[in-house]
């Protein structure tokens, strides 16, 4: 089983401002990142004390936990099999790809798209800085395109 350092990494100041600039266009300015996965989501608050999910592979946002408090019990449930995926990391650490300090995985394809997956083939660790400029810009550009649109990936 892949233990909590595997499955979450401390961010540098570079990958927290980048996440910041790529994607304030859906989190506005109002918050504040307390956790970060491995596979590159994270976890913030917001100024109510509201804890939300930001999946970097969808682009998408939601509401886990009505504070930090019920966030730490919400760890100790299956919910952490969602936001982790703990059998994952384990396939990639298997496979060698392990990320160094400041690095999260990264999609080939993205799972927003009908050729992107989940998958250890799929995904590969880059800077955690470089990951959030491009799942920040990618997201921002197919924001509200309908299911089924043709994107042009090689014009990002």
């Amino acid at each position: 089983m892949a233990t909590w350092s595997e499955l979450t990494f401390h961010p540098s100041p570079a990958a927290v401002a980048a996440l910041r600039a790529h994607w304030s266009w859906k989190l506005g300015e109002h918050w504040t990142p307390f956790l970060f996965s491995v596979i590159g989501d994270v976890f913030i608050e917001l100024k109510a004390g509201t804890v939300w999910w930001l999946s970097t592979a969808t682009g998408g946002l939601e509401q886990v936990a009505d504070s930090r408090e019920h966030f730490t019990d919400l760890l100790r449930s299956d919910r952490t099999d969602e936001w982790f995926l703990p059998g994952l990391v384990e396939v990639l650490h298997a496979q060698g790809k392990v990320p160094e300090a400041d690095d999260c995985y990264t999609y080939a394809i993205f799972p927003v798209f009908a050729d992107g997956s989940f998958s250890a083939e799929n995904m590969r660790p880059i800077p955690a800085a470089r990951h959030f400029a491009i799942s920040g810009d990618l997201h921002r550009r197919i924001e509200g395109l309908p299911d089924g649109s043709a994107v042009d990936l090689e014009s990002f």
